[in-house]
């Protein structure tokens, strides 16, 4: 099979130094940026590969732009698309789906959702057989390794961030981590092979920016530990929800012993009950080498690991049957900022304005919304669901 490659960073390389020697294929080009090109096989203009000899095109740039452009240009062509790229395929995967469908081509990026862990195929397998209940995990090793920093070497949330900066664990920007949109997107990716629905709007997401030394020290003192946990499922209604957010975690739970940067991915079916993958989420080799098990799907006749019923645009419940109690820290007007549906349980402890309390029962939308309300006053506010599972 002859293949191209869009992007020679740091999967992209990867990914071309991994095909080198193996007889069953034949990189052709591979797509570098203007002023780049420092070999043969490297090309700076797309059109040279929209027009090569290549079957399979595997996408590894990132972002959206131009990316959507060059591989539903290289479908129309004719060439199956394999992506890394969680922000195109939670973009835009619907598109590109459409397009394969109708060019009978393959279009797989298992790679974009947790590196070199396998959780989309074998959720794309398990659905066939099985009622997937819900799905998630600890998704970001950025986000982890920060959390982990903070907890066991009992660093502040700055000094954390700037070591994984330093340790190539975190972007020059990390919005996209600490915010919880990466996990999001792998939620996203998620939802659309275990049910078929692309939660586009209405799910809830807080991520990691708010939380601080003395939220780890109070719930270390409860026998917790925190880290941020995105899931998606079907509530009893039947209507998904789709959210991300810290959660407290029992010590000694399987959720407080993933370390540093790995990942955990999970699904719970009817039949086979607990399913969890643990490995390297991100990273040069780990991605990889899931984009070349994509790739040997493809030569062994897969087309996609969505179904044709999965859709577009669909707004999940946002979590609103979905009851938990939270651990909840906030400064300025207390716990009264709160909104009337968050109702206190327990008061932990209150010091020097800051006010640590466990609330009672809530659903998670109107956590999120209750806690967009106090920031909106002026108060700095930290939640986390309490997680009973061992």
């Amino acid at each position: 099979m002859v293949i191209s490659i869009l992007g020679h960073g740091v999967v992209g390389k990867g990914v071309w130094e991994m095909l080198q020697g193996n007889p069953l294929y034949t990189v052709r080009n591979v797509l570098v940026k203007k002023g780049e090109k420092t070999a043969d096989f490297m090309v700076e203009s797309f059109d040279t590969i929209l027009h090569d000899d290549s079957e399979l095109v595997i996408e590894c740039m990132g972002g959206i732009d131009p990316a959507f452009e060059f591989t539903s240009k290289c479908m129309e062509a004719g060439k199956s698309i394999i992506s890394s790229n969680k922000a195109l395929v939670a973009a835009h995967g619907i598109d590109l789906l459409n397009i394969a469908r109708r060019k009978n081509l393959s279009f797989l990026f298992s790679a974009a959702c947790g590196g070199a862990i396998p959780i989309l195929q074998n959720l794309c397998l398990a659905r066939q057989t099985d009622s997937i209940v819900w799905a998630g995990g600890i998704l970001n090793g950025t986000t982890n390794f920060i959390l982990d920093n903070m907890d066991r070497n009992g660093l502040g949330f700055d000094e954390a961030l700037a070591q994984a900066k330093a340790l190539g664990y975190a972007e020059a920007d990390p919005t996209a981590d600490i915010s919880g949109m990466d996990t999001m997107r792998k939620i996203m990716l998620i939802s659309m092979v275990a049910y078929d629905v692309l939660p586009n709007s209405d799910y809830s997401i807080e991520g990691i920016q708010s939380v601080s030394a003395a939220d780890f020290s109070v719930a270390a003192k409860l026998g917790y530990t925190i880290r941020l946990i995105g899931r998606c499922g079907l509530a009893d209604s039947g209507r998904l929800y789709a959210y991300v957010q810290p959660f407290l975690c029992r010590k000694g739970s399987l959720y407080s012993s993933i370390l540093t940067n790995t990942n955990l991915a999970q699904y719970h079916g009817t039949n086979a009950g607990d399913m969890s993958f643990l490995g390297q989420g991100a990273g040069r080799y780990p991605t990889a080498s899931a984009i070349l098990r994509d790739v040997s799907s493809v030569t062994n006749g897969q087309k996609q690991i969505l179904s044709d019923k999965c859709l577009v645009g669909f707004a999940c419940n946002n979590a609103k049957e979905c009851v938990m109690k939270y651990f909840v820290r906030s400064t300025g007007a207390g716990f009264s900022a709160l909104s009337d549906k968050v109702k206190v349980e327990k008061v932990l402890c209150e010091e020097n304005g800051v006010s640590f309390a466990v609330t009672e029962p809530v659903s998670v939308k109107d956590m999120h919304e209750a806690a967009a309300e106090a920031r909106r006053k002026g108060n700095a506010v930290f939640f986390a669901a309490l997680q009973e599972e061992a």
